[in-house]
């Protein structure tokens, strides 16, 4: 038997049930993300139609978003945190990035910053522009953007 746990929201989803067993199917999809039904569920002692269930589940509920190949060497990826001004509406901000192309998620932080996007692009031109277009599409509401490179995936 699995322990349920409540887990946080996620990016573009609500409060989501994700117990150890789904734990286990997203820990090998992160390394295999076009296995087979049939290998994942060998690698994690259940049957396929669990698998397949899961899964479903899962993405019914915004937890598995897409499946997406990074190749090493290829593209960037970034942490942009930005820090909005007082009265501005984060949500509505973060709604608005979050659909757009090359964001994989952001999240509203505590710390020095408000908001932190994990952006996937091309090159320095790529995320320049990204930059860019977060800086226009919100004028005066953003004080101070600081963008991080992410060398190594672990």
């Amino acid at each position: 038997m699995t322990k349920r746990i409540k887990k946080g929201t996620l990016c573009g989803a609500n409060m989501v049930d994700v117990d150890s067993l789904d734990r286990v199917i997203l820990a090998y999809l992160r390394d295999s993300a076009r296995a087979p039904f049939v290998d994942i569920a060998k690698n994690v002692n259940v049957t396929e139609r669990t698998v397949r269930t899961r899964m479903k589940r899962m993405e019914d509920n915004g937890v598995i978003r897409g499946y997406t190949i990074r190749e090493a060497g290829i593209g960037l990826t970034a942490l942009i945190r930005l820090k909005v001004g007082s009265g501005v509406e984060i949500g509505s901000l973060a709604g608005e990035y979050s659909g757009w192309s090359g964001v994989e998620c952001i999240y509203e932080i505590s710390g020095d910053a408000d908001l932190v996007a994990i952006v996937h692009v091309d090159d320095t031109v790529s995320l320049r522009n990204l930059l860019d277009r977060m800086w226009l599409a919100a004028p005066g509401e953003i004080t101070s953007t600081q963008t991080e490179l992410v060398l190594e995936q672990y």
